[in-house]
């Protein structure tokens, strides 16, 4: 096959195209993918810090999600049984990271601690208290409610249950059919977890 100078151009630009994360899309048109991250929460609300004593440090994870979420891509949920992959909506990293990392922050606002640490800790920390997730799904219908269901328990410095395994499931409505609302609405439904989950740990024997 002799491929001349016009075509090695073309199939040169397109190929640049691809690695700068834009496809073009027909003439005059591109589109570009576009990073998402979940927030953590911004204020515990009018209370104040239900954990203030400091002597404690919470341990989060291991952390498992379901397979359909291992993936760059965005996934919204079309009906019960049938999933999106979004084309140009990517996580800026791995879900389970960001997961864990914005669920740290907000349990040590909810706490009042800066001693919530993401597994993998360093060796020689032993955390008075470890949550551990099975996180059964997280997503959201762009036209309805971001839901996340998570298996979850809290064993004590020794691996012994404190708070016995149970499933929590949360929902948010998602405020418009975009991609940057069902972002948001799955960081509130993670907010509403975090509470719980505070709320269980303060209250430990």
């Amino acid at each position: 096959m002799i491929v001349n100078a016009k075509s090695m151009s073309a199939l040169l630009s397109c190929a640049l195209c691809l690695l700068s994360g834009c496809v073009n899309l027909g003439a005059g048109t591109t589109e570009t993918t576009r990073l998402y991250v979940l927030s953590p929460m911004t204020n515990a609300g009018t209370t104040a810090p239900i954990w203030a004593d400091g002597d404690f440090a919470v341990g989060i994870g291991p952390l498992t999600l379901p397979a359909y979420l291992n993936r760059p891509q965005v996934v919204t949920r079309i009906a019960d049984n049938e999933i999106n992959i979004a084309d140009f909506a990517n996580w800026a990293g791995p879900l389970d990271r960001n997961f864990q990392s914005v669920l740290a922050e907000n349990l040590a606002l909810l706490l009042g601690t800066d001693a919530v640490y993401t597994h993998p800790w360093r060796g020689t920390l032993r955390p008075t208290f470890r949550l551990l997730l099975e996180v059964t799904r997280f997503d959201a219908n762009p036209t309805g409610d971001a839901v996340l269901s998570v298996r979850w328990e809290v064993l004590d410095v020794r691996g012994a249950p404190v708070i016995p395994k149970r499933k929590g499931v949360f929902r948010q409505a998602v405020a418009q059919n975009d991609i940057a609302d069902v972002v948001a609405a799955m960081s509130s439904v993670l907010a509403d977890f975090s509470r719980e989950a505070a709320a269980a740990i303060a209250s430990r024997p």
